[in-house]
């Protein structure tokens, strides 16, 4: 089955490897780039102006780009110019952030519904050229004004995990894009729950963007690939909002030891809590077989845009290379 495959790049590897693995990526069907913005990692915007030069082709998503940290006008500025290089390929997803590194960085999550419902509200206002005036609670702008506008106005994503933030999402953007490490069932109610808010709203659900990252790393041992990507489910499991994902597939992970070991960086001590069985419900783990029937159950559960990690940096990619091609296709 066909699909539209994206590429996630979460910052951990040089730029110039960045690069190339998109190319290779692009070369192999990949229809968007996926740049992470974590807090102390490459930059995600200027990632994806990278890829905009070295990659001609595909969608160029920063992600997830926080209110907390990011004025309007400045995100704005951003994908105006991301356009600019790559017209029309321009998208953006925005989440309100990591809990542990946005107090690392002197933020609270406070309020974060009417802030992104704001948020998303000034960057489309802005992107008109037109001056902007908002008072809300958390946005204000007094007469803002971009000199220059995208050709169109790019899509604008919410990472959302939360039943409240996906509804949210389902009124007002134009996508979702789900967590990586995401069980099936909380990916169909996922997107359930967006669907539903959409008809709420009055829109078209059907024109409603379904994207989700996926952690995969393809082995010809089933147990090396589990054992790959067990860092990487360890580190996205610091976040908190992943807790009721964890609790409804009944597998035993001590979440909050996991936090509590990555936020003194022992990364080791947060990989050693997941278990087999966590690998195998949250993530595209195993043989190339194993991987392909894996992948199709995903997309079954409503995914439409499946946004690949590839685990093991360039090496790993070459290996998923192949299962891109055959979905891509």
């Amino acid at each position: 089955m066909a699909a539209r495959i994206g590429l996630a790049f979460d910052g951990f590897v040089s730029t110039q490897e960045a690069i190339a693995m998109a190319q290779q990526a692009v070369a192999a069907g990949a229809q968007s780039l996926w740049m992470a913005e974590h807090l102390g990692y490459r930059s995600a915007c200027g990632s994806c102006m990278a890829f905009a030069m070295a990659a001609p082709g595909p969608m160029l998503v920063p992600t997830a780009i926080s209110p907390y940290l990011w004025h309007p006008m400045p995100v704005a500025m951003e994908m105006a110019t991301l356009d600019e290089l790559a017209p029309g390929r321009a998208a953006i997803a925005l989440g309100v952030g990591n809990p542990l590194f946005l107090a690392e960085s002197g933020k609270a999550l406070e309020k974060p519904i009417p802030l992104m419902r704001e948020y998303v509200e000034a960057l489309r206002r802005l992107w008109t050229g037109e001056a902007v005036h908002m008072e809300g609670a958390h946005v204000r702008l007094a007469g803002a004004r971009m000199a220059f506008t995208p050709r169109q106005k790019p899509p604008i994503y919410i990472a959302a995990t939360g039943p409240d933030m996906l509804r949210l999402t389902g009124r007002i953007a134009d996508g979702v894009v789900l967590s990586a490490a995401l069980s099936l069932d909380s990916v169909r109610d996922s997107l359930a729950i967006c669907a539903e808010a959409a008809t709420r709203a009055g829109r078209d659900a059907a024109g409603f963007r379904r994207a989700g990252y996926l952690f995969c790393s393809v082995q010809e041992s089933s147990r090396a690939a589990m054992d790959a990507v067990r860092p990487k489910l360890a580190f996205v499991m610091r976040n908190k909002f992943l807790a009721e994902n964890v609790r409804r597939s009944g597998i035993p992970v001590d979440q909050e030891a996991v936090i509590a070991a990555v936020a003194r960086r022992d990364l080791a001590a947060a990989t050693a809590l997941i278990p087999d069985e966590a690998v195998e419900a949250f993530a595209v783990a195993g043989t190339p077989a194993e991987c392909s029937r894996r992948l199709q159950a995903y997309i079954e559960a409503g995914l439409e845009e499946p946004v690949i990690s590839a685990i093991g940096g360039a090496a790993g990619l070459a290996l998923i290379l192949p299962m891109l091609r055959e979905f891509a296709g």
